[in-house]
C-alpha cells in the first residue's frame, strides 16, 4: 500500500472567509504536524493559506511553499517556511504542487482553488495520474459544485472523495483504492494558460458542461481575475446546464472568497445571440487582490 506522507492542500487566500473556514485551515495544518506528515500549498501569508501553513509549522510539519516568480511582487510570500520554491509562472506552480502531493486535499476557496481541483480531476478522467482529490466540504460549501460535478459526461468517482471535516480526511484516505495510472501517460499533463493568455481579444465561450470545459472555464476566469488577459468570457446556459455551477460562484462570493467584481469577469444567457450581445458590451474589471481579496496577512 502506499504510503501518503506529503499533502497538497488548495485552499483560498481571501482574508474575509468565515471564522469557520480559517478554523478548519488551522485544523488541517495542525492535524498533519501532530500526524508527522509534510504539507505543500501555494506559499502566501494571506486567508486561509498562511493559516494552514502556520499552523502545519507550529506543529512540526515541514511546509513547502511553491510561489511563481512572474507574480511574486504581488503576491506575499509566507516567511519562516521549511522550504520556499520559486517557479516560472501560475502553471509551473500547479505542477509542481501536484507533482510532490501523495494526495491532494481542497479545503474551501474560489476560483483558484477551483482551478486546481478540475485540473486534477479532469487529468484522472484522461488517467494520467493515480491520486484522489478529498474535497473538505465545511458547511456544506462544496454541495452545489459536487451536484454539478456529479451530472458531467466526463465525471469519474474514483477521483473525488468528499469529507465533512478535516478530522475525516485521514480517515478516508487511511485505506484508499486508486485507479492504475498507464505507463508513461503521465509525462504530460495538459493545461490551458498558454492558450487562454495568447494575444488575442477573441472571446471565450463554454457551450457544453464537462470536466474539461469547467477546468478551462475556471482556469480563465482566475487568470482573468489576476489581470492575465481581458478576453471576455461567457456561459452558453441553454438547457439550464451550468445552473449549479453559477450558483456556486455566487456561494462563493456570498462566503467572501471571491469579490462581487468576480462575477462580472463572465456572462451567462441561454442563446447564442444574446450571450454574444452580452459579450461585446462585457467591461474590463480591475480587482485589487490585496485590499479586495487578500486583506492583512493572517499570521501576523
Amino acid at each position: 500500500m502506499q504510503d501518503i506522507h506529503t499533502y497538497t492542500v488548495y485552499l483560498g487566500s481571501s482574508g474575509y472567509a468565515r471564522d469557520v473556514f480559517k478554523q478548519s485551515a488551522i485544523e488541517m495544518g495542525a492535524a498533519l504536524g501532530q500526524r508527522g506528515k509534510a504539507l505543500v500549498y501555494g506559499g502566501m501569508d494571506a486567508g486561509l493559506m498562511g493559516l494552514v501553513a502556520k499552523a502545519a509549522l507550529d506543529n512540526g510539519a515541514q511546509v513547502t511553499g511553491i510561489i511563481p516568480e512572474k507574480i511574486r511582487d504581488s503576491e506575499r510570500i509566507l516567511r519562516g517556511l521549511s522550504e520556499t520554491i520559486m517557479v516560472h509562472d501560475l502553471w509551473d506552480r500547479k505542477k509542481r504542487m501536484f507533482q510532490m502531493a501523495d494526495i491532494v486535499v481542497s479545503l474551501p476557496g474560489g476560483y483558484g482553488t477551483l482551478d486546481e481541483s478540475l485540473e486534477l480531476l479532469y487529468w484522472g478522467y484522461l488517467h494520467l495520474h493515480n491520486k484522489p482529490l478529498v474535497l473538505v466540504n465545511i458547511e456544506g460549501y462544496w454541495d452545489g459544485l459536487i451536484a454539478y460535478l456529479k451530472s458531467l459526461p466526463d465525471y469519474d468517482e474514483r477521483f473525488l472523495i468528499v469529507v465533512d471535516s478535516t478530522d475525516d480526511v485521514f480517515e478516508a484516505t487511511c485505506d484508499i483504492q486508486i485507479p492504475q495510472v498507464q505507463p508513461g501517460l503521465q509525462a504530460r499533463y495538459p493545461h490551458f494558460e498558454d492558450e487562454i493568455t495568447r494575444r488575442t481579444h477573441a472571446p471565450i465561450i463554454i457551450d457544453r458542461a464537462s470536466i474539461e470545459n469547467s477546468y478551462y472555464l475556471v482556469c480563465a476566469l482566475g487568470l482573468k481575475q489576476l489581470g492575465k488577459h481581458v478576453r471576455p468570457i461567457g456561459l452558453l446556459n441553454d438547457k439550464y446546464q451550468f445552473d449549479d455551477l453559477i450558483a456556486w460562484f455566487e456561494n462563493a462570493r456570498d462566503e467572501r472568497f471571491i469579490t462581487d467584481k468576480c462575477l462580472g469577469l463572465f456572462d451567462a444567457a441561454h442563446d447564442m445571440d444574446t450571450l454574444l450581445n452580452l459579450l461585446r458590451a462585457q467591461k474590463d474589471i480591475t480587482i485589487d487582490l490585496h485590499t479586495e481579496k487578500w486583506g492583512k496577512s493572517e499570521v501576523d
